[in-house]
């Protein structure tokens, strides 16, 4: 299969189309992939706080081709462009290696980086979360008020995984294995397969709306059932695992948004 077929098949397969497309499709399909790298690549660079010369420069191509990119005009390659910025950043940025085999941790931590900043509710004062006290679930729900501040805590985590995955998809069209993300001092090089973490940013964003399902029901369990049953056993001890490793030796320290939803998490699928 030429790499051209091969990219057009994998569009077909991320957008769920089938064979036999209309030439109108197969364009529109591809100007949304465009679209989606000029959004990665215009958020990549304005977090460096360079212009679109100087981004060029670093990255070793015309400025022009920065441009074509950002505005959703580039006539060449774009998913091969894109594999070469990616690679091409990855050697000016020091920052910590991320592989695919942490999955879970992984996969909140590039979702605060490259998803949301979730300032909006990060620090909240008098921040209401999930505890457990003598091993059952507390969830301090009072009033409409106390689910409303929840969900207003979670719902931000569901744009940014969403978000997350939309860059992951992207990357896995391109057949890469390694690329870079950065938020203002905030540096990662992710290397595996994209597809690997984009099922991680679904398992996080299936609990969390089974966990809202369980506060607005007050206390019904369905959701919860459901997202066991597509966990499976091992998978979801290795879930527990990874998080509960992320928080023991402090991964999200500096960002208390993700811890805080880590810890909420890890009480809801401990809870019976």
């Amino acid at each position: 299969m030429s790499e051209q077929n091969r990219i057009t098949s994998g569009v077909a397969s991320t957008f769920q189309f089938h064979s036999g497309r209309h030439p109108k499709i197969e364009a529109m399909l591809s100007e949304g992939v465009k679209l989606k790298v000029a959004e990665h690549i215009y958020n990549l660079r304005t977090s460096t706080g360079l212009t679109q010369s100087e981004f060029a420069q670093l990255i070793g191509v015309e400025p022009a081709i920065i441009d074509e990119l950002e505005e959703w005009d580039y006539e060449g390659d774009t998913l091969a462009m894109l594999a070469h910025i990616e690679k091409s950043f990855r050697r000016h940025v020091e920052a910590h290696i991320v592989p695919a085999h942490r999955l879970y941790p992984d996969v909140l931590l590039a979702a605060t980086i490259t998803g949301l900043k979730l300032t909006l509710f990060r620090h909240h004062p008098g921040r209401k979360g999930i505890e457990r006290t003598n091993g059952n679930l507390n969830i301090p729900i009072k009033t409409r008020d106390d689910i409303l501040h929840l969900r207003n805590e979670l719902e931000p985590w569901q744009h940014a995984l969403h978000r997350n995955r939309q860059e992951l998809q992207i990357f896995a069209l391109a057949g890469m294995t390694e690329w870079c993300h950065l938020d203002d001092d905030v540096r990662a090089n992710f290397t595996g397969n994209p597809s690997e973490f984009m099922k991680a940013a679904e398992t996080h964003n299936h609990l969390i709306a089974a966990c809202m399902h369980y506060i607005e029901t007050g206390g019904e369990c369905t959701a919860i059932k459901q997202w066991r049953q597509e966990m499976d056993v091992p998978e979801e001890a290795r879930y527990l695992a990874e998080l509960e490793f992320a928080l023991q030796h402090k991964t999200f320290e500096e960002f208390p948004d993700t811890e805080w939803l880590v810890q909420t998490l890890i009480g809801f699928v401990k809870s019976d």
